[in-house]
């Protein structure tokens, strides 16, 4: 069978017919309940506030909307305004580098050229410490052939004299020759003093305890009166005790002939380019100018 035979067999079915007592048997199987009486309640008053209460949450909501819109405006707007600087600033941002490179190149350059300042200045110290080394070195030859000099005269054959004066010249001729090695270490005790001020030579002989180490160079060994002073420290001595005096003013270096100092008992004088004279008063005497003393012959000329 199929669904046509089925639908048409339904459509063909008689239709039923209900028993004549069913709506009574209904009717009769309905029961309602009875309501209870409840005692009446007493009506409360309503409260306002809760009547007004949704009405005010909507608004503080509202309220609360428009003030986070508002806050949300002057960020969007200040974020406006900054993002309208960066890009001034980042429209300007090719130059500012430029700028900054240029100012990075004077800088190194500007470093630069105090480095080359600096050794400019340090090259100029080498050379001039370089040219006083120079001149101390021939100064110190020009020393050491005097004292060859001294040591040639003094080991020279003596002329024939008696046998009573012989020894007595010879002593008094190897004191003044000490006396004026005593007045070339001092000479060189000052040029070297002078070399770490400078250049300016010292005004006492007690400034070049560390140049000439022991004060017996500033005794005379002829001078007996001051013979228990070479034992002395410097810490002790006075340019009084010495037998020389001494005159060097500071400057005294660019006046070559000056004299520094001399020893009054054997007449030799230390000029100051450092060279010891051994004169003979009867020939050379000493002239004052311009406050310092020079040696002149007596004729009138000049030492040297």
């Amino acid at each position: 069978m199929n669904d046509a035979i089925i639908e048409n067999i339904l459509f063909h079915a008689p239709t039923p017919v209900a028993p004549p007592d069913l709506l009574q048997r209904l009717h009769a199987e309905i029961t309602l309940k009875q309501a209870r009486s409840e005692p009446q309640k007493i009506r409360e008053r309503p409260n306002p506030l809760r009547r007004w209460f949704p009405a005010l949450a909507f608004s503080v909501l509202m309220l609360s909307c428009a003030i986070m819109i508002a806050v949300q405006g002057t960020s969007s707007a200040n974020l406006k305004r900054q993002n309208a600087t960066l890009r001034a600033s980042t429209a300007n941002l090719p130059q500012l580098r430029e700028q900054h490179a240029a100012w990075e190149q004077a800088r190194a350059q500007q470093d630069e050229l105090g480095q080359l300042r600096k050794d400019n200045q340090e090259l100029h110290q080498l050379r001039a410490e370089a040219a006083r080394l120079q001149t101390m070195t021939s100064e110190t030859r020009r020393l050491q052939n005097e004292n060859q000099q001294l040591t040639s005269a003094l080991s020279a054959p003596a002329p024939a004299v008696s046998t009573q004066n012989f020894f007595d010249d010879a002593q008094r001729q190897a004191e003044r020759i000490q006396c004026a090695n005593n007045l070339k270490k001092i000479g060189v005790a000052a040029l070297v003093w002078g070399g770490d001020y400078d250049d300016k030579l010292p005004t006492s002989l007690v400034l070049m305890s560390n140049e000439l180490k022991t004060v017996k160079f500033l005794i005379c060994p002829s001078d007996k009166s001051r013979a228990n002073y070479a034992s002395l420290s410097f810490v002790k001595f006075r340019d009084s005790m010495s037998s020389y005096q001494y005159l060097a003013q500071p400057d005294d270096e660019s006046f070559p002939n000056c004299v520094l100092a001399f020893c009054p008992i054997h007449h030799n004088y230390l000029l100051a380019d450092g060279s010891v004279q051994m004169i003979d008063p009867t020939k050379v005497r000493e002239v004052k100018k311009d406050g310092r003393l020079y040696l002149e012959k007596t004729d009138g000329t000049p030492f040297r």
